[in-house]
């Protein structure tokens, strides 16, 4: 069972699931809520196409014993980013390169009938 210290405080404003840790590895819980929307992404082809681009972190599926409640549809297991980074840290040209990779991700995004639902910084 995740507890609220295993929750990853910043994933808060996103109702389709969350990001914590377990055993000292990152997870992402989907929401039931969300399936419809994540057995579309993975079965449209988009998520490899960005994940192919680099435009997207890949994933796994966590395997049946990780799920740890009923209201869950997948768990995560995304691959680790070396570090994070803020928005409000970056240069000129990295937040072009973002609003460009942003708007890249839309593009595709469309050719699968599919849209951004959060492109905020």
């Amino acid at each position: 069972m995740t507890t609220s210290s295993d929750v990853v405080p910043s994933s808060f404003r996103d109702p389709s699931g969350f990001l914590f840790w377990k055993d000292d590895t990152l997870y992402r819980r989907v929401s039931a809520i969300y399936r419809d929307n994540y057995d579309h992404l993975m079965q449209s082809g988009l998520f490899d196409s960005l994940v192919d681009a680099g435009l997207l972190v890949a994933h796994e599926e966590a395997s049946g014993e990780d799920v740890p409640a009923t209201s869950i549809y997948k768990v995560l297991r995304p691959d680790v980013i070396p570090f994070i980074s803020y928005p409000y840290e970056w240069s000129f040209s990295q937040l072009k390169d973002a609003a460009l990779a942003t708007l890249e991700i839309q593009k595709r995004a469309l050719d699968f009938g599919m849209s951004l639902k959060d492109a905020s910084a």
